[in-house]
């Protein structure tokens, strides 16, 4: 079984001692009336005291101080399943209280460590109460009064619902991370964009609407010009600013419905959708006058310049592939007519 981060873990226990806590008081509601109807002497009503102000506390740093806190909780959770049969015995098994006590110690341990911990747990509670029966000389008085009853009522309905609700926060909390984690899996480290992967099935998803409907979609490449020489007499730090300043030009020009991310290196690549003719050129030539127009105090006064290519999607086209080589292909024209400029890739076909 996988072990959960340290932090996970406090957070884990910390929850399982809130649990114990509200648990025992409302626990001690059934079991002290009990105990009151049978005149139990002292020293059970001194146990029943300890148990509920001493042992919560005790568990809570027992597990925070233990390498592993889930591991240690665990144990905690057997012991409080003896405890939970030493009461059910000494109430000398009333019949409410004591389904009560049982069903909710099984659907706790159940909850926070599945069918194992529950099996251990269920062994464990009934071990103690046979133990501690054989002491009492079973003593055996399944009948219960009211007032017993009545008492249990408070456990069987405010505890499972505070699992249920904890139970939700859980899951609420999970599917967050896993959505953070996604977008981590998705997104370039350095600028923020989206990484090889994400831009590809962006562009995928466009090409498979093309062919369905024929809404159109255009796929941008930039390169930042010259960017090893950049690298080598500015330094790493200068280089990567200027890559964050580019990738900050691209996600105030393009809009919300593109998609924009970091390919590799120095080039970034945009999925543009629902964008054809000659308004894709104009935003090409916004962008790169936006990336000549930036002011980076790590360059010392250089400027930045970009080479722009771009392809719209076309009938001619029979794979993603074929348009991204369309757009690096323009991207190498604009480079060899002499950088810092924008081209567009020829039709390959008619649309339909």
């Amino acid at each position: 079984m996988d072990t959960p981060p340290e932090d996970a873990q406090r957070r884990i226990v910390h929850h399982a001692s809130r649990m114990r806590v509200l648990g025992l008081w409302l626990g001690l509601l059934p079991v002290g009336v009990t105990l009151r109807e049978l005149q139990a002497p002292g020293i059970v009503w001194l146990l029943a005291a300890a148990h509920v102000l001493v042992w919560p506390w005790v568990a809570h740093r027992l597990a925070r101080l233990h390498a592993s806190p889930v591991a240690m909780e665990r144990r905690n959770l057997v012991v409080d399943a003896v405890m939970g049969g030493l009461w059910v015995a000494v109430m000398q098994f009333a019949l409410v209280p004591s389904a009560v006590l049982a069903s909710i110690m099984l659907m706790d341990k159940f909850a926070f460590g599945g069918p194992r911990l529950a099996l251990r747990c269920a062994v464990a509670f009934l071990a103690s109460a046979v133990v501690v029966a054989a002491l009492n000389g079973f003593a055996f008085s399944p009948s219960n009064t009211m007032a017993g009853t009545i008492a249990s009522l408070p456990l069987l309905l405010v505890y499972p619902s505070a699992v249920a609700f904890a139970a939700h926060r859980l899951a609420h909390e999970v599917r967050r991370q896993r959505a953070a984690l996604d977008a981590m899996r998705r997104t370039d480290p350095l600028t923020g964009l989206a990484n090889p992967q994400a831009l590809m099935d962006a562009a995928d998803h466009e090409f498979r609407r093309f062919r369905r409907s024929g809404h159109r979609a255009t796929v941008m490449l930039i390169d930042v010009d010259r960017f090893r020489l950049l690298n080598d007499v500015h330094g790493a730090r200068a280089a990567d600013a200027a890559l964050q300043a580019v990738a900050a030009v691209l996600k105030r020009t393009l809009r919300d419905t593109d998609a924009c991310g970091r390919l590799h290196g120095d080039r970034f690549g945009a999925v543009l959708t629902d964008a054809s003719g000659s308004g894709v050129g104009e935003l090409a030539e916004r962008l790169r006058q936006a990336i000549g127009s930036l002011a980076l105090d790590e360059l010392h006064g250089a400027h930045l310049t970009a080479s722009v290519g771009f392809a719209q999607i076309d009938s001619g086209m029979r794979s993603r592939t074929q348009w991204f080589a369309a757009a690096e292909a323009a991207l190498d024209a604009a480079k060899s007519a002499g950088r810092n400029r924008s081209m567009s890739a020829p039709a390959m076909g008619t649309a339909p």
